[in-house]
């Protein structure tokens, strides 16, 4: 598939004044938005556009995963975020200890605190929600 890119070719994240985005690109003709960029050496790259995802999403689905306990990890959550641009991206959810994922709960991009996260750039932490 022209669109998957290995882990190494990934686009980083961009760390702008207002946090952590990610990059993405958009079909000039469909309009479709897909993660991550596709990079400007792939044979159908013309047929697409860079664009920058917004630092918020919502959660739209999410699994648990339970390591082997034999591991010493620690369950973990991963989640498929919707971004306002219409692009869903996979990525791990940081949870406090009992905390679990919400379907429809607001979250934002953020670096990856060590090189050893499953997602190496980035993760999802969860959001503040404005309470009126």
């Amino acid at each position: 598939m022209d669109s998957i890119v290995k882990a190494a070719e990934a686009p980083r994240p961009a760390a702008p004044a207002d946090g952590i985005r990610l990059e993405a690109s958009r079909d000039k003709e469909s309009g479709k938005g897909v993660f991550p960029r596709i990079r400007a050496s792939s044979p159908v790259a013309d047929r697409y556009e860079p664009i920058m995802l917004s630092p918020e999403a919502t959660i739209y689905s999410f699994t648990v995963i339970h390591p082997n306990p034999k591991s010493g990890l620690k369950p973990f959550a991963l989640v498929y975020a919707d971004f306002a641009q219409d692009v869903r991206v996979f990525g791990r959810l940081a949870l406090a200890e009992g905390e679990r994922p919400r379907i429809g709960a607001p979250i934002r991009v953020a670096a990856a605190p060590d090189a050893n996260d499953v997602n190496k750039d980035y993760l999802f932490v969860v959001a503040e929600e404005n309470v009126q």
